[in-house]
């Protein structure tokens, strides 16, 4: 894979119609994890992916195609949609790791709506560290001046939310910050619940804000 974006497209037509490619993309020992289910526990490498998506094809019918992309060089993370067979329409949320050029490790949420608004545009942002910082304190309840004036916010839950409900939220793995795109992405675990959150900036705030929510505890 040439970067990044490409693999974003290339791991989406992998579940859409091409399982072949998962030996383009994974390492031979690439694991997964699901925020909402352990199905993908047991799928090591891409031969065993091969198989699972033959499988899951078999009885899913499902279209994905990636939105808002992170991009940390060994490291990226990226907003998705989903059309499925039921006629639902959902927005998830997709975590992963390369080793050398391939996907080491993958961890992978599904909201439980539509995100239907426009993607922002990117715009080459700095001192991405010191908004993501502003945005813990910001989820914690701490008021802090690090959202724009026409923030928009989205959760997977099934309702909208304006704002999270406040929590401590410790970042899981080191945070993707792109400051080319003006993006951050990072995994979290909070009181009650593990995530990931990807952060949108412009002017040095949060412009836009997605976060998704597992059920389960990270396995790595």
């Amino acid at each position: 894979m040439e970067n990044n974006e490409d693999r974003t497209r290339q791991w989406c037509r992998m579940w859409n119609e091409d399982p072949a490619l998962a030996h383009d993309l994974m390492s031979p020992a690439c694991v997964q994890w699901s925020g909402q289910t352990p199905g993908l526990d047991s799928v090591l490498g891409p031969a065993e992916q091969v198989r699972f998506l033959d499988g899951y094809r078999a009885k899913h019918v499902n279209i994905f195609r990636p939105r808002v992309l992170a991009d940390g060089g060994d490291h990226f993370a990226y907003l998705w949609d989903v059309d499925k067979a039921d006629g639902r329409k959902l927005t998830g949320f997709d975590v992963n790791i390369l080793r050398g050029d391939r996907i080491a490790e993958n961890w992978t949420f599904a909201g439980e709506r539509r995100d239907t608004a426009p993607d922002p545009a990117y715009t080459a942002e700095d001192d991405l560290d010191k908004v993501l910082d502003g945005w813990l304190r910001w989820r914690a309840g701490v008021q802090v001046d690090v959202l724009t004036g026409d923030f928009g916010f989205f959760s997977g839950a099934a309702g909208p939310l304006a704002r999270p409900e406040p929590a401590v939220l410790t970042p899981h793995r080191e945070p993707i910050v792109d400051p080319g795109r003006g993006t951050i992405a990072f995994l979290w675990t909070g009181p009650a619940a593990s995530g990931a959150d990807l952060l949108s900036v412009r002017d040095g705030r949060v412009a836009r804000a997605w976060s998704l929510t597992g059920t389960r505890s990270f396995r790595y």
